[in-house]
């Protein structure tokens, strides 16, 4: 289950869907991409993507190592000027354009310009969550701190049996919280054993000892090693 999508989000789908939008013709074009496929491009230039469908993953590629640094929904707009690489991680269609392109429709349509800031501002944001998980806490206490979340943008309390739904499964998550999936895999289940939450159907926890789990998150009673 994911937060529903603004209406900014709505309307700049509906911009490019919708004939006589007054946008150039052939400035967006359409590219569907099959789940695990790259996006990648065939010349040097900058473009601009909105996701229609899907959902992309932007991550950092280093030393034979990845980090993921967001997840991009539906409404969801990017640029490829940055140094991130970009992967489907499901059946996923999108509009693309080249940025100089777009750049002259942005005066015209400040939708684009609000988008576009909030995808590069959600990158930014899991980075800089990304950064302080790495520096601050361990493993298990950045579990803690995703599930807790993915329980607010789920808008769900953190009560005890409350449902929590989870968009990643272990190597995602794994590769968003900067570690190995072995030691994701060995954390969720010591989690579970010591009582935090249970595992419920496929993609949800249970909630039970809340109190734990936000310790954990905080980085209280995990061993400093």
């Amino acid at each position: 289950m994911m937060p529903p999508h603004s209406p900014a989000h709505s309307s700049i789908l509906a911009l490019l869907e919708t004939e006589g939008s007054h946008l150039p013709r052939g400035v967006f074009q359409k590219m569907a991409f099959e789940r695990g496929q790259l996006l990648t491009h065939p010349d040097d230039a900058d473009y601009i993507l909105i996701i229609k469908t899907g959902c992309l993953r932007a991550f950092w590629l280093a030393f034979d190592r990845e980090l993921s640094l967001a997840y991009l929904r539906p409404g969801d707009m990017f640029s490829t000027h940055t140094r991130l690489h970009m992967q489907a991680s499901e059946p996923t269609r999108l509009f693309i354009a080249q940025r100089t392109a777009v750049e002259q429709v942005l005066a015209v349509h400040p939708a684009f310009q609000q988008a576009l800031v909030r995808g590069l501002a959600k990158v930014l944001g899991q980075t800089m969550t990304l950064l302080e998980d790495l520096a601050f806490h361990h493993a298990r206490g950045r579990i803690a701190r995703y599930v807790v979340r993915s329980a607010a943008q789920a808008g769900i309390a953190l009560q005890p049996g409350q449902m929590v739904p989870l968009a990643l499964g272990m190597e995602e998550m794994a590769a968003l919280l900067g570690t190995t999936r072995q030691t994701v895999s060995t954390e969720f289940n010591a989690m579970i054993r010591e009582g935090a939450f249970a595992r419920e159907r496929r993609g949800y926890l249970r909630l039970k000892d809340v109190s734990l789990l936000e310790n954990w998150a905080s980085g209280d009673g995990i061993r400093n090693t």
